[in-house]
């Protein structure tokens, strides 16, 4: 299995490991929420020729990110 096809788990233990900052846990974490960041980003656009296109906009990405990096590190660590 090479790394893009890897699947991630939300585990309690990862829910630990990336409260407490650790870089690879908050990575992973990104990783099991970015196809849902995605979709909260995503916007059906029409270019000049009429085809209708989906875009991302990565500003609100990094942005919805960002909340979810600061919870994790506030929020979680409260309930773990």
């Amino acid at each position: 299995m090479n790394e893009e096809e890897e699947t991630h788990e939300l585990t309690y233990e990862l829910i630990q490991r990336a409260a407490h900052g650790e870089k690879e846990a908050l990575q992973e974490v990104l990783c099991i929420y970015e196809p849902y960041h995605n979709a909260l980003v995503a916007a059906e656009t029409t270019d000049a020729d009429g085809k209708q296109r989906c875009e991302l906009n990565e500003d609100w990405k990094v942005q919805v990110q960002m909340h979810l990096m600061k919870a994790i590190q506030e929020k979680w660590r409260e309930l773990i």
